[in-house]
């Protein structure tokens, strides 16, 4: 009977380790993802939120780093004001990065599309 409910138990556990999303951000409390069509774009968002302003900048730079090591970006382009954002543009894919506060918003492609067209769909982004 113990042997019932230990391959049950391992069954469970499993499926939950199946189930789980993979995620880009690897750092904060995950506030969830969902996919989005923009201008006839579709993206894939990411959020985390992070304790505090402080400790979020600490993780940004972790993320930039990240996701810089994901490919050999073709373009990058940074806030240098605040360093509220960076946006890459891989050969198959372009990622921005937002931080408001204490969250950190993931803006992924599904296909190559140019900054500038990132650019003109960002307004529709929210935190």
């Amino acid at each position: 009977m113990s042997l019932i409910f230990s391959i049950l138990g391992i069954l469970i556990l499993l499926l939950y380790i199946s189930k789980k999303k993979s995620r880009w951000i690897k750092y904060g409390q995950y506030r969830g993802s969902r996919h989005i069509t923009i201008n006839g774009h579709q993206y894939y968002l990411e959020k985390v939120k992070f304790k505090d302003y402080q400790d979020a900048i600490h993780h940004y730079f972790k993320i930039v780093a990240d996701i810089s090591a994901y490919a050999d970006a073709l373009e990058v382009r940074y806030d240098y004001y605040d360093w509220s954002n960076t946006i890459f543009r891989f050969e198959h894919t372009t990622i921005k990065l937002i931080r408001c506060i204490d969250k950190v918003l993931l803006i992924k492609s599904k296909k190559p599309i140019s900054i500038e067209d990132l650019e003109l769909d960002n307004s529709s982004f929210r935190m």
